[in-house]
């Protein structure tokens, strides 16, 4: 049974659908979900090989927390995305550093405690994944995790397009949204895997480890690429006006 609060917010989101899911919105429904803020990623490659495309944030916090993950290729959101399991994690201070060694001391960082991820799935159609986040770090209560599956559900049939009110358009702006957070990692991913002659999987992992090592934001490097201010070479990856190549 859930809350009759989140009752309310599943009437709200029949009637917004797709076209509704903005930052507000999203705000409103961590609200009801009782944490911080919350994310949608939606899965890209084969199910070996899953990616994520956030096209739903809840604020700058959410951002960073699904940017963190991408970069380092680890953390709640991804193993969910990877597995098609829960991944509930009340307190991340209890975490064995062996699990996530990269993730566990950037999110702290971050000032995140707690990370909540589910899958939106159907059967065997793994949509993406719903990531929730708090600062205090504390387990979901019985209601609290009734709410957010029920909400995931909810959330995927709204995605997919397949509820009984969705109507055109719903198919549109997930066709149209998936691609254009990080079509610039996209991008830059293809410029190096072209220049260094490696899959773009390879190109994909030099670029994080870049990315990891400068601390910098993944988008943030790719905009260098694509810009050509940032060129990867076999030794390393060399930045105009540096005037010497650095090995990451």
């Amino acid at each position: 049974m859930v809350s009759t609060r989140m009752a309310a917010l599943l009437d709200e989101l029949a009637v917004r659908r797709t076209a509704g899911l903005d930052e507000s919105f999203a705000r409103h429904c961590s609200e009801a979900l009782g944490v911080d803020g919350l994310a949608v990623t939606l899965s890209r490659g084969t199910p070996t090989q899953q990616s994520g495309e956030p096209v739903w944030f809840s604020g700058s916090a959410s951002v960073a927390l699904e940017d963190l993950q991408f970069t380092l290729g680890e953390g709640p959101g991804t193993d969910a995305l990877r597995t098609g399991r829960l991944v509930l994690e009340g307190d991340l201070g209890l975490v064995s550093r062996e699990r996530w060694p990269g993730f566990l001391p950037a999110a702290e960082m971050l000032g995140v405690r707690a990370v909540f991820s589910v899958p939106l799935q159907i059967g065997a159609i793994l949509v993406g994944v719903l990531t929730c986040h708090r600062a205090d770090p504390a387990p979901l209560d019985q209601e609290s995790l009734a709410n957010l599956l029920v909400f995931a559900d909810a959330l995927t049939l709204t995605l997919l397009g397949s509820t009984e009110s969705a109507g055109p358009g719903t198919g549109s702006w997930l066709a149209a949204d998936a691609s254009l957070y990080r079509a610039e990692v996209h991008q830059a991913t293809g410029m190096i895997s072209v220049r260094l002659g490696v899959p773009p999987a390879a190109a994909l992992v030099r670029l994080r480890a870049y990315a990891y090592a400068a601390e910098a934001p993944i988008l943030e490097v790719a905009r260098d690429v694509v810009a050509r201010r940032l060129r990867f070479t076999s030794d390393g990856a060399l930045r105009d006006g540096d005037g010497s190549e650095s090995t990451r």
